[in-house]
């Protein structure tokens, strides 16, 4: 009974973190929810899938999302997925992990000064501090200048109002586009890093 209790709260945190993740590899599942060694994961995400709790598509390697009886479970009111975007979401856990999981992780939420308006991949605050993330696996470098452009124009109002700079964190799928990037950062005077 006790261990059919901690299977069911276990397979429900697997469930709440790909409602939060859109799509996620078994490792970073593994990662995210202490799932233990390769097999042992494995083995988990396997039952999962036959008890039609999620749902699998394989690619370069397996990909969970949440199938309609896992969405009923846990309350999702996740839509209709987009398949074109499961290599940026992917990028984007990648980097949610390599950042430490922040707590106060927020995927795709609007930010909106005066007349302008952007859309980061993610934002968070480490030590106080706004951080907003670009994911970058297909944009053209005219939508990159004009983004840069907004976040120079955002990190001075920031500034203004907080008394401090943002970091703007770029994952970059390719080393010729992520030099590009820190270029075009560092022509703007943005404070960034980039993965």
């Amino acid at each position: 009974m006790l261990a059919q209790m901690k299977r069911q709260q276990r397979d429900e945190q697997i469930l709440l973190s790909l409602d939060s993740l859109t799509y996620a590899t078994r490792e970073q599942l593994q990662v995210i929810n202490n799932l233990g060694g390769d097999r042992n994961a494995q083995r988990i995400l396997s039952r999962m899938e036959k008890d039609k709790l999620l749902l699998v598509s394989r690619m370069e390697k397996n990909i969970y999302y949440l199938s309609n009886k896992g969405k009923q479970i846990i309350g999702s009111n996740q839509g209709q997925l987009n398949k074109k975007e499961v290599v940026h979401v992917l990028m984007r856990n990648d980097l949610y992990i390599k950042l430490g999981m922040p707590s106060d992780w927020k995927k795709e939420r609007p930010v909106k000064w005066g007349n302008n308006k952007l859309i980061p991949d993610a934002t968070f605050k480490k030590a106080g501090e706004y951080q907003f993330v670009e994911v970058d696996n297909q944009q053209t470098m005219a939508t990159n200048i004009d983004k840069i452009k907004k976040y120079k124009d955002l990190s001075q109002m920031i500034f203004k109002q907080y008394n401090h700079r943002p970091t703007v964190i770029w994952c970059v799928a390719s080393e010729l586009r992520k030099k590009k990037i820190k270029d075009l950062c560092e022509k703007h005077g943005l404070k960034f890093q980039v993965y």
